[in-house]
């Protein structure tokens, strides 16, 4: 039966758009109509110009179509499986591939059964658990629900740090599930240290041949190291950093404090920066001078000397003050150094994992070498050594306020060992080494798991302890520059009232004014029983179950292994109890809210 409208064979527009047309002419002049004339014909030449150039790419991008999908899903915590997510993304539609890219966060994991192929590349944190934004993927494909991917094939790329006992666990978990379900490897899994570049080229170049074998509708590579590095030159990135210039840099914690937190001001107004509340600064730092001429004196090696990098010669000073991470100690490097200096004391240490963890733990690499000096070279010296990594530091202050500046806020690193005060590599770097109008090399890192809602109407539960009160501070200044009328709840904890509560005058001042609708503060030291945040937490169920009825968003940053745990066990116990829901449901009920960008956390 044919129900189309005679009406429509006769005019090339609909009922309603005729209607909007006669209601749009009464108000137009015979000048607007001939302009109006004009421009419409344009659009439509333009249109058949498309049309014509387009043409001649149909085949290829028909080569797309008919090849299969395949899903790259990053799952990220620095930002270094999202940005390799991306470079495979590219690499693969340069080759006609059907690629899709999508973060871990925001993937309908309950389709995960349609899926044909399926890349993963994930980053693990903590304590060999999956990235913030993979959680829910996680808890889901880890559960009984888990559907059968019988008809999957799947690869893994994971990255991890070899210095942590569970090295790249969150990609083993997934890889090992996938398989338990009944999915296919395309590719064995990858495991790749913090230098993995030359292993994900040849991975992605492996990558590609395999696909092709299987999808044979489509081209061979034209793959070039080139194809990976074609960004905007102007774009600052981790591995294109800007130079911004310090403005500030202030210790906000009083002088009795165990704590040295600095906040530190960073002029951006020549920098074409922009940056969202919730996403990180990537600080790029130099090692102490003292500290290398040091390290090189008790190795006997020559200040002078030339090394090689990457083929490239370098002064060894210039290397170990720009290119090495000299403050942190690992079991790899330990082993490494027994094996150069064959000292009997450290061959012995390696052997016992948990005496070897807790010799890292109290020995800096310069002690190390102090109480055991061996005369190396200073090629094999560099050669044991791990590449410097940027540190990422959460914003603590919102563009719309602050328009030319990027502030951050700092705790300094500091341990006592041996008489001798060691400071953490960037936090060192940052508080000591760095003087008014110095430059510092930095880049932004998106965190789009911690966002503000958008709807400035929605209430918001902020839960930070120590430096984890950073993005709260943005958060505040972008709720008061939108003119947000969201109630505003922040939990904050620290040792002492008197030496810790950073931002003090200005959270009193939100108060004040109404824009912070509530305060609830936790001092650990002040008391002879410790009081800690997810005790306030608990204190505060009923309201805060309240609070959550009305649609707020809660956040959590600091501590993952500590005080994120702890909060996240006092939430579940209210959703129970006030929710009437078993553990279990009260955990479903978390993971929803985790779903709906309800429940957002920062954690490190």
């Amino acid at each position: 039966m044919n129900n189309k409208n005679p009406f429509d064979s006769m005019f090339p527009l609909s009922l309603e758009q005729i209607d909007l047309l006669k209601k749009f002419e009464k108000n137009c002049s015979n000048i607007q109509f001939a302009w109006l004339s004009g421009y419409f014909w344009h659009l439509s030449n333009q249109d058949y110009s498309n049309f014509k150039k387009n043409k001649n790419i149909l085949s290829s991008e028909q080569k797309k179509i008919d090849s299969p999908t395949i899903t790259i899903i990053s799952a990220s915590q620095t930002g270094n499986a999202r940005s390799l997510a991306e470079r495979l993304n590219k690499y693969l539609n340069d080759n006609n591939k059907q690629s899709y890219l999508i973060s871990a966060s925001d993937y309908n994991f309950k389709k995960i059964k349609d899926e044909k192929f399926l890349i993963l590349i994930i980053s693990t944190q903590g304590e060999g658990e999956p990235p913030e934004e993979a959680l829910s993927l996680y808890k889901f494909i880890m559960s009984k629900r888990a559907p059968k991917l019988n008809d999957l094939k799947y690869s893994v790329f994971s990255l991890g740090d070899s210095s942590y006992d569970l090295f790249c666990q969150a990609g083993k978990d997934f890889d090992k599930r996938f398989n338990e379900l009944g999915g296919k490897k395309l590719l064995n899994r990858l495991d790749v240290d913090i230098e993995y570049e030359d292993d994900y080229i040849k991975w992605s170049k492996e990558l590609l041949v395999l696909i092709n074998k299987i999808d044979i509708s489509c081209s061979t590579s034209n793959f070039s190291k080139k194809d990976f590095f074609s960004d905007n030159i102007n774009i600052y990135t981790k591995y294109n950093p800007a130079t911004a210039t310090i403005l500030t840099n202030q210790k906000i914690t009083g002088r009795n404090s165990i704590k040295d937190v600095r906040h530190i001001e960073l002029n951006i107004s020549d920098l074409n920066l922009k940056y969202t509340p919730g996403d990180a600064l990537g600080v790029w730092y130099q090692n102490s001078e003292d500290l290398v001429k040091k390290i090189l004196k008790l190795l006997s090696i020559n200040t002078s000397d030339i090394i090689k990098i990457k083929n490239k010669n370098i002064n060894i000073s210039d290397a170990l003050k720009n290119h090495f991470e000299l403050t942190n100690n690992t079991k790899n490097l330990v082993k490494k150094y027994a094996d150069i200096t064959k000292n009997k004391f450290l061959k012995e240490i390696i052997l016992n994992d948990e005496e070897l963890s807790n010799y890292v733990k109290n020995t800096p690499l310069v002690n190390m070498i102090s109480d055991y000096p061996k005369k190396i070279s200073s090629q094999a010296f560099i050669d044991i050594l791990r590449p410097l990594t940027p540190r990422l530091y959460s914003i603590s202050s919102s563009q719309s306020e602050t328009n030319d500046e990027v502030h951050i806020t700092v705790g300094v690193v500091k341990k006592i060992i041996s008489n001798c005060l060691h400071l953490g590599g960037a936090s060192g770097y940052l508080s000591e080494l760095l003087n008014i109008n110095d430059p510092v090399k930095i880049f932004i890192e998106k965190n789009n798991n911690f966002r503000l809602p958008k709807n400035t109407k929605t209430p918001i539960i902020m839960i930070g302890s120590g430096t984890g009160i950073a993005p709260y501070r943005s958060f505040m200044q972008q709720r008061d520059n939108d003119g947000a009328t969201g109630k505003n709840w922040i939990f904050f904890g620290n040792p002492n009232f008197t030496e810790d509560f950073l931002y003090q005058i200005e959270w009193q001042n939100y108060l004040k004014n109404g824009l912070l609708t509530k305060m609830t503060l936790a001092w650990s030291r002040d008391q002879e029983k410790k009081i800690y945040i997810q005790d306030k937490i608990r204190e505060n169920g009923q309201e805060i179950w309240d609070w959550i009825e009305e649609n707020a968003h809660i956040y959590i940053c600091g501590n993952a292994s500590k005080m994120a745990k702890d909060v996240e066990e006092a939430l579940l116990c209210i959703i129970s109890k006030n929710g009437n829901m078993s553990i279990e449901n009260s955990n479903e009920f978390l993971n929803n809210l985790r779903l709906n960008k309800r429940y957002q956390r920062d954690v490190y």
